[in-house]
């Protein structure tokens, strides 16, 4: 009799979003594979802290591969199994990938060619970690799936439209099942420490400036780490054969109400330094997340301020530059 326990891959699963996945495929009874480079962007210590739970659960297995090396990355396939594969092994960032976009490229097209083969090799679903960045600057708000023009305003962006491109196409050639999370500004315990709610807050707590781009009147749709994996998973599960959606919180917060509130849970003020938008940036994001709603029944549970303060206490938990 075959083991009737579900299987997934998480690619970047020893990364911010990834990590939260992993922890909660396994709190729901899946055996988990995460494939991760521990590329150089942010420190491997850290990206290894983030699985110190799941290392202990014998459902879990991790295995160090690039998804730019196709043939281990098929060997990998092969020998984990999986029925879904959820992709987030992106070469994450705007502005990086504006000085050197070359990773992004490689990464996150080339790496991504691999994953789609591998997948296909063991027949599994594709669940695809996109971006709010392939809106561009669209001036119309809020984002709706279908609006979508690929004008992105970064490379990184770019590479998302690429991407979603590649899994329409993978899904058309196999008739596999796909689906493809259009993700709007995670946040949370793990963040990258790229970000702006890390940047500022490590700054914040040693008494330094920080530099507000837009002078604070920026929208973002903050999105929190564990409301994103909840949609994640229910994608893993949808009947759908291809479904595209928005992940965000639909409450867009200001940059500058945004430090406003880590100031409240932080309980330091920030030196603040407003400065000019900055090329790359989108002028603002917003997600209409009525298809979500309707077809996977997801809904975002957390109000911004209560996950900052959970980011907040994870920080100190980190130490005061976040380990």
């Amino acid at each position: 009799m075959s083991d009737p326990t579900p299987r997934a891959l998480v690619t970047g699963g020893a990364g911010f979003i990834g990590s939260h996945l992993v922890d909660r495929l396994l709190a729901d009874g899946w055996m988990v594979a995460a494939v991760d480079s521990f590329d150089p962007f942010y420190p491997a210590e850290r990206k290894r802290r983030h699985l110190a739970t799941a290392a202990t659960n014998p459902r879990f297995q991790l295995y160090e591969c690039d998804t730019r090396d196709g043939d281990r990355l098929r060997g990998v396939m092969e020998e984990a199994r999986p029925q879904v594969v959820f992709d987030l092994a992106a070469r994450a960032g705007v502005r990086p990938s504006i000085a050197d976009p070359g990773p992004y490229v490689d990464i996150n097209v080339g790496g991504l060619v691999n994953t789609l083969a591998a997948s296909a090799a063991v027949g599994a679903r594709v669940v695809f970690g996109s971006s709010s960045s392939i809106y561009g600057n669209d001036e119309r708000r809020p984002f709706q799936e279908d609006q979508a023009r690929g004008r992105p305003v970064s490379p990184y962006g770019a590479t998302k439209v690429a991407g979603e491109a590649l899994v329409h196409a993978h899904h058309a050639v196999t008739g596999l099942p796909v689906s493809v999370a259009r993700l709007f500004t995670v946040y949370g315990p793990r963040q990258r420490p790229d970000l702006a709610i890390y940047t500022f807050a490590t700054r914040m707590l040693r008494g330094e400036p920080i530099q507000v781009f837009g002078s604070g009147t920026i929208p973002r749709d903050y999105t929190f780490v564990e409301d994103v994996v909840d949609a994640l998973v229910r994608l893993a599960a949808t009947d759908a054969p291809c479904l595209v959606v928005n992940v965000g919180s639909d409450r867009p917060i200001t940059n500058g109400a945004m430090v406003e509130a880590l100031e409240r849970v932080l309980g330091v003020r920030a030196i603040r330094h407003d400065a000019p938008h900055q090329v790359g940036d989108a002028l603002g994001t917003h997600a209409d997340i009525t298809r979500a709603r309707e077809v996977l029944g997801w809904e975002p549970r957390m109000r911004f301020e209560d996950g900052l303060r959970r980011f907040a206490d994870w920080l100190r938990s980190e130490g005061p530059t976040g380990g």
